[in-house]
């Protein structure tokens, strides 16, 4: 992979330019428990349906990106069929019929007796247009006071200026709640692997990005602050 570079420039107002058939209903923020509520296999579980709100049927993927993670917890994920710890993006897609919901995914978490928080984002793609997608991260606290809900507050928003795929030089802006003014950007490609970590500032602004800095494929842009997180996906081609 090309080394990344990325360029901060000056402040930009923040546009919001969206469209996509992939809705997430009633998404999980965060799971509590401890040790005498986990389930029968020792597990946290968090689910949600996902709606194909197009007129057209969609083939959905999810992938999965694990942003932080206690040492020696476990985690899995399933859509349509179960899959293992080492998969983070689902080998089989769902096809969702226009205006349809799907219910089968889960999100599985073991702590394995280890306390404490480990962040995970999910992500749901339409594989004939991986930039049409809806993620959610989600909280796995265990025996432990974690911040109260991930997407609780108003979070941290992203939004890449241009076409998408990524062609040539575009901007990725940023802006960060009310009363923040440092926030982490990790970047992370389809397979979950970090690609890159830098730190923004101040209340918005906006990070130059070229596409020759990148290698063809798939990269999520997660955005965290103490009050939430924004996670969007980018195509490279």
């Amino acid at each position: 992979m090309k080394k990344n570079i990325l360029f901060f420039g000056f402040a930009l107002s923040f546009i919001g330019v969206s469209a996509q058939s992939i809705e997430l209903v009633n998404a999980v923020t965060q799971v509590n428990a401890t040790a005498a509520t986990l389930t029968g296999a020792g597990e946290m579980v968090a689910e949600w349906p996902v709606t194909n709100i197009s007129d057209v049927a969609v083939s959905v993927k999810c992938s999965r990106s694990v942003i932080s993670e206690i040492p020696g917890s476990s985690n899995y994920f399933c859509w349509g069929v179960c899959y293992g710890e080492t998969t983070n993006v689902s080998l089989l897609a769902q096809n969702i019929f226009a205006s349809d919901t799907n219910h089968t995914f889960y999100a599985h978490y073991k702590p394995l007796g280890n306390p404490g928080e480990t962040l995970i984002s999910y992500c749901f793609f339409n594989t004939a247009n991986p930039a049409d997608q809806a993620c959610q991260t989600v909280s796995f606290c265990y025996e432990a006071s974690c911040p109260i809900g991930v997407e609780e507050e108003v979070a941290s928003k992203l939004e890449l200026v241009g076409s998408n795929p990524l062609r040539g030089l575009s901007f990725m802006n940023y802006k960060l709640p009310s009363g923040e003014r440092e926030g982490q950007l990790v970047i992370t490609n389809l397979q979950g692997k970090l690609v890159k970590q830098v730190t923004v500032k101040g209340n918005s602004g906006s990070i130059l990005l070229n596409a020759q800095d990148y290698a063809a494929g798939v990269y999520q842009f997660t955005l965290s602050t103490s009050k939430g997180r924004e996670t969007i996906r980018v195509v490279v081609e």
